[in-house]
């Protein structure tokens, strides 16, 4: 079973990101109709990740610490984010405080934001542990409000030059990104050691742990986190992000049972619409990303097929050891079991084109494609998005503070002590960091 750490923390010691920087090769001109021909000019490259060490059945992969862990159940405009391109390389020191002095004017009268820290929060448990930090289930000591507690060792990101420019993008994306169905970022803070992302308790754990209970998914019920799901893509579409991580570990629940999609660590903001890096977990990556090319944010809409597949079927319809996975990847076509409904095999099949440019959700017509296909004929878009059309399973709650829908082996943890010194920003890398939520404005 995975980790909730590689849904909220995102950081596994088992599984580990890609974040390769090989040299790509530019990808070929293909009409819509036509599947691509596998390039074999990524040799290298390819022959790296297909580093064979025995069976698994779900694997994410870093360039320096390549561990595999097995899953265990079987033309609208866009408004783009900006980002501070010298927001890890700059010096800032900071007296001892841990929030910079923010102000905000509303009705000619400032109000100062209140500044916070470790000091502010009670840890209850351990939710989650990773190769960089970990994740605490946290009480707000002033409101008593629950949250959970991203912590990243300042040390390990450093010597990890790239995990310091992703917890960057995962920090920016998250202050601009507000949706219904992505996790809300409430305070950022640093002390001389670690970062802190105080980030939306999704209670209802992990889609994974309730995909794994039953099994499979009914189609209505696929439908509806599939239909969630679109909204949330879509959303950072928008904006000029891509995802690119896209997997049950990463979708939670909140109390209602509505997703709440997490982990922002390998997502890009893609300024000319275009990225190459090598990312994400073998069995949700689109062939374009294994092959080394310039893609774009129709990756994700491969990854929904992968996770719809998996959702109606309880597992990829691509899995196996590394190389076996990206060869099918890459030259199989998808078998579609008979039980699938024939509005299910279409859009299966439209989401899983190994043409981007024939991919539903692809450009002119992007989202609206894929929203207007019969499948989700069924779906309201506008109460959906109004969080008005009750989920199809509401999360086991009876004491949130107990983290009930989280992995025992984290909760049971005794949690570790920590320093109480005076806290500064005094390294380099991380500049700015602190933030507080308009809306814990006092």
């Amino acid at each position: 079973m995975f980790d909730f750490e590689e849904a909220i923390l995102g950081l596994s010691e088992r599984l580990q990101d890609v974040a390769l920087n090989n040299n790509t090769a530019k990808e070929d001109d293909l009409q819509p109709n036509q599947e691509p021909q596998l390039p074999s000019a990524q040799p290298q490259m390819i022959q790296q990740l297909q580093q064979d060490d025995g069976s698994t059945t779900s694997s994410q992969y870093n360039s320096d610490t390549d561990e595999p862990a097995p899953r265990q159940k079987p033309l609208k405009q866009q408004k783009i984010v900006a980002l501070d391109q010298d927001y890890i390389a700059s010096y800032s020191t900071e007296a001892s405080t841990l929030v910079d002095p923010l102000t905000v004017t509303s009705s000619s009268t400032e109000t100062r934001i209140r500044k916070v820290g470790k000091d502010d929060f009670k840890s209850l448990c351990v939710l989650g542990r990773g190769a960089f930090g970990k994740v605490h289930l946290v009480r707000h000591e002033q409101s008593q409000q629950l949250y959970a507690m991203k912590i990243l060792k300042k040390a390990s990101l450093i010597v990890q030059g790239k995990q310091a420019n992703q917890v960057k993008t995962e920090r920016q994306i998250l202050e601009e990104v507000r949706h219904p169905f992505i996790v809300k970022l409430y305070y950022a803070f640093q002390t001389p050691d670690d970062l802190h992302m105080v980030l939306e308790y999704a209670v209802g754990g992990e889609l994974f742990r309730h995909l794994t209970h039953e099994g499979m998914f009914s189609e209505p019920m696929a439908r509806f986190y599939a239909a969630e799901l679109v909204l949330a893509l879509d959303h950072l579409h928008s904006l000029g992000i891509v995802y690119r991580d896209l997997k049950p570990e990463n979708c939670l629940l909140d109390a209602q049972g509505h997703i709440i999609l997490t982990d922002f660590g390998l997502s890009k903001v893609s300024m000319d619409g275009k990225t190459n890096t090598i990312c994400g977990t073998i069995e949700y990556m689109a062939p374009e990303i294994l092959m080394g090319l310039d893609y774009d944010h129709v990756v994700d809409w491969w990854s929904l097929g992968i996770l719809l597949y998996d959702m109606l079927t309880g597992s990829p319809p691509f899995s196996g050891q590394r190389k076996k996975t990206m060869d099918a990847i890459l030259s199989k076509k998808i078998y579609l079991p008979y039980y699938l409904t024939s509005d299910a095999k279409d859009l299966l099949s439209k989401l899983l084109r190994k043409n981007p440019n024939a991919r539903l959700g692809a450009k002119p017509k992007r989202s609206d494609a894929v929203r207007k296909h019969r499948f989700f004929s069924k779906i309201h878009w506008k109460d959906l998005e109004n969080r008005k059309v009750t989920p199809p399973i509401c999360p086991v709650v009876t004491n949130p503070e107990a983290a009930e829908n989280f992995d025992p082996q984290f909760t049971n943890q005794t949690i570790g002590s920590s320093s109480n010194a005076i806290y500064q920003e005094t390294q380099a890398h991380f500049r700015d960091f602190s933030f507080v939520d308009a809306s814990l404005v006092v």
